[in-house]
């Protein structure tokens, strides 16, 4: 069932992303970022949502259409973010900014943003279409909070959680809501998945943060550590400096950092100590604790494919 609807989200993709600048720097940004999939998982959020919905058949194309709209935005963040981050690596390749150059990449960047926002108003996708925006919206409050909390050795829990549902759970909760709205679910329901998709986020967010720390690069397929060393404090870190022997500890490591960069002996450093002293396993933890509550939410709505699936990603979001 699925698979049918993701090959016409595919389809859309290349459609919206169709471009006039073939051999130029630009037009290699666009295909290399189109042509690199990733999971996939906010268009398929979007499509499973709207299976609770008793219009999701006649609703078919618009709905690929936005799950596509959702992939494409995800893709301009994606390059975006690589550029802000001057990130060597996306999905164990070459970032676009590296291989192309930052001027190609931030044209890419809005070029896609541009295409999303012109076929939403091409087929007066006004509701969903504002609700894209205002993910967006809250996407750019996120990486904004989370430049304001760059190397604070006090940044908390609660800021930490503000950051990431903007950069990171808006996103998810908007393919919900957008699947669930347009396929005509109860506002009852609607909320239901608004709530998934957040919960989901967090989890999302949470699983990569913890890989970071049990993952080597090689398999990661990105730069270990690099959030530490950009003095952006994740949530084993923030979880293990509760312990007031491991903050005395970390304390150094961190206004060393914000000093200059540290060396890889400091970091199997911070490393060590983050793991010692219980920051990885209580990340695990709250990996457990929200899949838990994802679940709790599943089991509210009525038992059909797409919860069956819904719950396969939740419990492949917490395997660490």
């Amino acid at each position: 069932m699925i698979s049918n609807w993701m090959d016409g989200v595919e389809s859309d993709i290349v459609r919206l992303t169709a471009h006039p600048y073939a051999g130029t720097p630009v037009g290699d940004v666009l295909d290399w970022a189109v042509a690199s999939k990733g999971k996939r998982i906010r268009p398929m959020l979007l499509i499973l949502c709207s299976q609770y919905g008793p219009g999701h058949e006649e609703s078919r194309n618009r709905l690929t259409l936005l799950a596509a709209m959702t992939e494409i935005t995800h893709l301009a963040s994606l390059i975006h973010d690589d550029i802000v981050d001057e990130a060597p690596l996306r999905r164990d390749r070459q970032s676009v900014q590296r291989r192309f150059g930052k001027d190609a990449a931030v044209y890419a960047g809005d070029f896609l943003i541009a295409r999303v926002h012109y076929f939403q108003a091409q087929e007066k996708l006004h509701e969903s279409g504002m609700i894209l925006a205002d993910a967006i919206g809250q996407m750019c409050a996120g990486e904004i909070g989370q430049a304001r909390c760059r190397y604070r050795e006090d940044v908390t829990m609660q800021e930490y959680l503000c950051n990431i549902r903007g950069k990171t759970t808006a996103l998810f909760r908007a393919a919900c809501r957008i699947g669930a709205t347009e396929s005509g679910c109860s506002p009852a329901v609607i909320e239901q998945l608004d709530k998934f998709g957040e919960t989901l986020g967090c989890l999302f967010q949470f699983r990569d943060d913890l890989l970071d720390f049990t993952t080597d690069r090689a398999e990661l397929g990105k730069e270990t550590h690099k959030d530490f060393r950009d003095g952006i404090y994740t949530l084993p870190v923030i979880l293990a400096m509760r312990n007031p022997e491991a903050r005395e500890k970390l304390l150094p490591l961190m206004q060393e950092n914000r000093a200059g960069e540290l060396g890889c002996e400091q970091i199997r450093e911070m490393e060590t100590i983050v793991r010692e002293f219980g920051g990885t396993d209580a990340a695990a933890g709250e990996i457990r604790r929200y899949g838990q509550h994802c679940k709790e939410i599943l089991g509210g709505l009525p038992a059909n494919e797409a919860s069956a699936m819904l719950a396969k990603i939740v419990n492949k979001c917490m395997q660490v």
